[in-house]
């Protein structure tokens, strides 16, 4: 860009080519950041009331949610909404943790890094599989007296700790649902 004094005695700006392809490019690749960041980002749906039989008993959203969840991995995940809901009956229990990330991309990391720290063994989790559902990857692993299933939806971590005799229940209705 010039700043030149014109015949009238003022000041004009003048972009080269350069400047106002640049310029251009800059406000383009911003606009589709900006789109890309809304994908995957619909409203949030309730958590179920039902989860493999067993009825919903209290949920969290929101911060309180998600200083539950960081709390679980002992640091922050970076979520921007989550969720906690807590399921039972006659002694089975299932839990529903939700994290929502910015972008699709940082929830895919956090999914491949969950599944890189079980498959080391520095975690309480053991087993873990990878499976196919409905084009999803679908995570499981064995620990604490529960399978843990864990699973990406857009920017959204899915992760289901549930007692044996319900879980694969649990998983089903949940892949069905799209909260």
């Amino acid at each position: 860009m010039n700043t030149i004094l014109s015949q009238t005695g003022s000041f004009e700006f003048r972009f080269y080519a350069p400047a106002r392809f640049s310029l251009r490019l800059s406000v383009s690749l911003i606009t589709l950041l900006l789109l890309l960041g809304g994908l995957g980002k619909e409203a949030w749906a309730e958590p179920p009331k039902v989860v493999g039989g067993l009825p919903l008993v209290h949920a969290q959203r929101g911060k309180e949610a998600l200083e539950a969840i960081n709390r679980l991995h002992g640091k922050e995940i970076g979520g921007r909404d989550g969720y906690v809901a807590h399921y039972e009956r006659d002694g089975l229990v299932a839990m529903l943790y939700i994290s929502e990330a910015s972008f699709s991309f940082q929830a895919g990391r956090q999914l491949k890094r969950m599944a890189e720290r079980i498959q080391k063994g520095n975690t309480p989790f053991y087993h873990l599989k990878a499976s196919q559902r409905d084009g999803i990857t679908v995570y499981s692993a064995l620990g604490e007296g529960q399978i843990h299933y864990f699973y990406r939806k857009g920017a959204r971590v899915f992760w289901l700790a549930a007692d044996v005799p319900v879980a694969t229940k649990a998983l089903e209705e949940l892949l069905e649902q799209n909260p």
